[in-house]
């Protein structure tokens, strides 16, 4: 054999081993993964992480309602082994345009939302040795404009009104009547009302207030920790209804801490997730005898059946909406930025970006409403 057909025949060899040395290399190169399921990971990124409440309930949300519900119904997904950038990609499609039933399809805030939580769970999973190294790269994190960034849900002043007549009329003094009075009176985020104590409402001589007080060390809290920390006066018909409500309902019961929270069930504190319940449940159109704009039998409806499920009705509208009426109805009324501020732990700039809903018209007659007033008791430049 001469020296030009051994050359020959390694140039054949090399061609048929070429595949298998490469895939032999490959599995050499990239670490062995470990095994985990879906659920397994998402219960882990929780075990390990120690998220703010609200932060906790999104996160929630995202991973186990939507991200879990795609591996075992449209992906078919048992390991995260299995997880690639394609369907990633087709994840977010999903999450995008399908998953909810509430909206046609997500507004590009909440799509920038859940790519976010989706991308730092795939990070979590790679230090696990999970997913393959690099994988949140796929995770696109859509680009915001200015409009984008703004959530436009709003309770509106005229519809709110409708729920707290209904309540008054028909769930007088009940713990649900009390939330949403609480909720629509002083604008509080729902943790804050879900942190006062029996002893957070005083009644004086001089009117009655709520103390928002931050007690990380016997399990409430406020957003912005002891920043946060307030007093709050609420008009009189509300502490009517408080006073009605402790005397009459209010379950005689402790927490966990021995605390004797405000609003109570048989078992101790009501819990931030029943509170969201309760906003849900009576921004329903059918629950306060509007009947249904889609025209469902509410025999058939799984949201007019069932309070748990009144999330899924396309109208019913989550807590903050209700925070962003408030504020709204206020600064339309006149109420100085300031006080607003003060009032429902928020800042004027995150006010103006986020809680502004009025036309000029509105915002100049608020300024007209606000300069009568001071004018009443001093005058005016050069008057």
């Amino acid at each position: 054999m001469t020296g030009a057909d051994i050359s020959e025949l390694i140039d054949e060899l090399g061609d048929e081993l070429a595949g298998p040395l490469a895939e032999k290399l490959g599995e050499q190169m990239t670490p062995s993964l470990n095994s985990m399921t879906p659920e397994e990971a998402v219960d882990k990124y929780f075990d390990t992480r120690e998220l703010k409440d609200n932060t906790q309930y999104t996160h929630e949300s995202s991973l186990r309602n939507f991200f879990l519900r795609w591996c075992d119904d449209v992906a078919d997904i048992d390991d995260m082994n299995e997880l690639s950038g394609n369907d990633l990609a087709s994840y977010r499609i999903w999450r995008r345009d399908e998953a909810s039933k509430r909206v046609d399809k997500l507004s590009p805030k909440s799509e920038e939302t859940q790519q976010k939580i989706t991308r730092t769970f795939i990070k979590h999973c790679e230090s696990w040795e999970v997913v393959r190294s690099g994988l949140h790269e796929h995770v696109i994190v859509p680009s915001l404009d200015k409009n984008d960034e703004v959530r436009d849900e709003i309770l509106d002043s005229e519809t709110a009104k409708e729920v707290l007549e209904w309540l008054q009329k028909y769930e007088y003094g009940d713990v649900q009547h009390v939330v949403w009075l609480l909720l629509s009176s002083c604008g509080a985020r729902t943790g804050g009302i879900h942190s006062l104590d029996l002893r957070d409402y005083v009644t004086n001589d001089d009117g009655s207030y709520l103390k928002f007080r931050h007690r990380p060390e016997t399990g409430t809290t406020l957003k912005n920790d002891y920043e946060g920390e307030r007093n709050v006066d609420i008009p009189r018909s509300v502490s009517d209804v408080l006073d009605d409500y402790i005397a009459d309902h209010r379950e005689s019961s402790t927490d966990e801490q021995g605390r004797e929270p405000l609003l109570t069930t048989a078992h101790g504190r009501l819990g931030k997730s029943t509170i969201r319940n309760y906003i849900y449940a009576w921004t329903r159109p059918c629950a306060i005898g509007r009947g249904c704009p889609y025209d469902r039998d509410p025999e058939e409806c799984d949201a007019a059946r069932r309070n748990n499920w009144a999330f899924e009705c396309p109208d019913s509208l989550s807590c903050h909406p209700v925070r962003k009426g408030y504020i709204t109805a206020e600064l339309k009324a006149g109420v100085p930025k300031a006080t607003i501020s003060q009032r429902c732990d928020v800042s004027e700039a995150v006010m103006d970006k986020h809680y502004d809903h009025r036309t000029e018209e509105e915002k100049m007659a608020a300024r007209r409403v606000a300069l009568k007033l001071a004018h009443e008791t001093e005058k005016g430049y050069g008057e």
